[in-house]
């Protein structure tokens, strides 16, 4: 496997980082030391753990929520004809959030 690395010059010594591994760094005089020295510790260290990997469930492999705005929007638009039927319910959508927000200033409004 590869892994990039990233290397620096501080201080008159080389510094090689290797990210997508914890804690996995080296220093070296040189360019090619610092590298070859990370090289190692990754070697090192891979060599006493297990490496595996996970599936995430994603928004699109998560089961079909029929509320979920994620839904509405991948769904808006699909069906030739429904223009008038989704400007109505985002018209009703507005409405709501237009009432909601004005309970919400009378509601703060001092007494």
């Amino acid at each position: 496997m590869e892994y990039p690395v990233i290397v620096e010059q501080r201080n008159g010594v080389y510094h090689a980082l290797i990210p997508t591994l914890p804690n996995v760094s080296a220093e070296g005089a040189s360019y090619e030391e610092a590298v070859r020295r990370a090289q190692q510790a990754a070697e090192a260290y891979l060599s006493q753990v297990v490496v595996t990997s996970v599936e995430v469930e994603t928004i699109q492999q998560r089961p079909f929520n029929p509320r979920s705005p994620q839904t509405w929007i991948n769904s808006a638009g699909r069906f030739t004809g429904d223009e008038a039927a989704m400007q109505t319910h985002i018209e009703e959508i507005y409405a709501e959030r237009k009432r909601q927000q004005e309970q919400v200033d009378r509601e703060a409004e001092p007494s």
